[in-house]
């Protein structure tokens, strides 16, 4: 098992959560996409969760399940929990067992009754800003191992520029810098891609043959293609490019 997801697909992943994000402009649509993609990333995780905070209180939430919400809900009942205490000390928090774990008496014990036996949560940092936390809980004990938390975290660094982008209202135009160098520049290629799968409907396969083909009939160099089609900059005709 790979200690971290491959940057291409990373790069996808997240360029055609960004071509459904800027769509609608807005952090709840952000959220609800990426705790899907934070299920998928992570193999052992029953639900997954990203939430924004803003002093204590959630702005947007979204959540895989209602198992994810009910383990929310409790925390901000109870103002206790993983996910809080990583979003306020911007510290990854790790429960193996929620049914011997003493730091959050009161929540712990509650997600036990709900189902919740094991949970990772890890801060959305942007800056000197803590955004909110991305989280994936499981109904087994000692769900998650250091991969799983690695790959969380390394998808979490991205997904807090991409939040961070929506966010702040930044023209839908172009990609944030924090996300471009965040995913550096060989991502460009997976992001494009997935710009390209999302807005044209083609497969991982098609979009990067749209984009060899387009780059060497036109001269541009590859790179700087990939990154025009990140940034929003003209119409390259890929789809033609198939053709």
């Amino acid at each position: 098992m790979d200690l971290f997801p491959p940057s291409n697909e990373l790069g996808a992943t997240l360029g055609r959560i960004r071509g459904l994000v800027l769509t609608q402009e807005t952090a709840q649509h952000a959220v609800d996409l990426l705790a899907q993609v934070t299920q998928e990333t992570t193999s052992n995780a029953s639900g997954a969760g990203v939430s924004l905070i803003h002093e204590s209180q959630r702005t947007s939430v979204g959540a895989t399940d209602a198992l994810v919400r009910t383990a929310d809900d409790l925390q901000y009942t109870l103002s206790e929990g993983p996910c809080l205490t990583a979003w306020s000390t911007r510290s990854p928090v790790t429960i193996d067992d929620t049914t011997i774990d003493v730091r959050f008496p009161q929540w712990s014990a509650a997600a036990a009754g709900a189902g919740v036996r094991s949970c990772f949560s890890v801060p959305l940092l942007r800056g000197r800003d803590s955004l909110g936390a991305m989280k994936v809980y499981s109904t087994v004990p000692a769900a998650f191992d250091d991969a799983d938390r690695a790959r969380l975290t390394s998808l979490s660094i991205a997904a807090s520029a991409l939040l961070g982008h929506v966010q702040t209202s930044e023209t839908s135009t172009r990609i944030s810098s924090e996300l471009r160098e965040s995913l550096r520049s060989r991502d460009l290629v997976g992001i494009a891609k997935g710009i390209l799968m999302e807005r044209e409907g083609l497969s991982e396969s098609e979009a990067l043959a749209a984009l060899t083909a387009r780059a060497r009939s036109t001269g541009v160099p590859f790179r700087q293609l990939t990154a025009d089609i990140v940034n929003g900059h003209g119409d390259h005709g890929t789809r033609d490019a198939l053709r």
